[in-house]
């Protein structure tokens, strides 16, 4: 446990290492819902390509779907839940390092 000892220390470690690694599920759940927008994106354009339409029209009505706009919602939300279990664990490595010192 990287030197810490006693047992608010390793309380603190434990806890610091847990939250990063609900942080971690976060980011990927936000890149998840990244990448289920971008294909969304890339799939209407291709449907649009082939009606003889434009990217930028594919744009618009792609932005406007539900699917779309979850897409978005569930990134802004997991990016949040991941910034703030970053910070909570921040805390919980300075609360470590401060028992420790």
């Amino acid at each position: 446990m990287d030197g810490f000892t006693n047992d608010a220390e390793q309380t603190a470690y434990s806890l610091a290492e847990a939250l990063c690694e609900k942080a971690h599920s976060c980011m990927k759940s936000a890149e998840e819902a990244s990448e289920a927008f971008r294909v969304g994106k890339m799939a209407m354009r291709r449907q649009f390509k082939a009606r003889g339409l434009s990217e930028a029209e594919a744009d618009i009505r792609w932005s406007a779907t539900t699917q779309a706009a979850r897409a978005i919602a569930d990134n802004g939300f997991f990016m949040s839940q991941a910034s703030m279990y970053n910070n909570a664990a921040a805390a919980q490595y300075a609360k470590a390092l401060y028992h420790k010192s």
